[in-house]
């Protein structure tokens, strides 16, 4: 994600750090147990596969996934970003979709259980 994300979240309450280096060359399952280890309770990437790969279920993480990671259009929805990572909850991957669309998949015993968020207006791509 572009660097500047980071104290546009910060701009806005939200307690967020830079990529650590020690993430670095990590699994996605690895990658997901050391944010939360590390005390992180959002993943912010824009790997909308993660989900697919990696079970939330038990997690006191959640992922929001971006559609892209171009520094302007991203910082430009800061606001909305935010706000998806503070509805995120424990366990679940919200996608953002360029087309604004925000879905949340959660694991359960059953399967994954899919909902819509609010949608946000659409992402603004040059």
């Amino acid at each position: 994600m572009p660097r500047q994300l980071v104290q546009a979240l910060r701009d806005r309450g939200i307690d967020a750090s830079r990529f650590q280096g020690h993430w670095t060359s990590k699994t996605n399952g690895e990658l997901i147990r050391a944010v939360e280890a590390d005390g992180f309770a959002v993943l912010v990437t824009n790997d909308k596969n993660i989900a697919d790969q990696q079970s939330l279920r038990g997690r006191n993480i959640a992922v929001v996934a971006l559609p892209h990671n171009r520094r302007r259009p991203i910082v430009e929805r800061v606001d909305d970003i935010a706000d998806t990572i503070r509805r995120a909850e424990p366990g679940q991957h919200v996608v953002m979709g360029l087309d604004g669309s925000r879905m949340v998949v959660r694991a359960t015993a059953t399967g994954p259980v899919t909902q819509a968020m609010p949608a946000v207006p659409p992402f603004d791509l040059p």
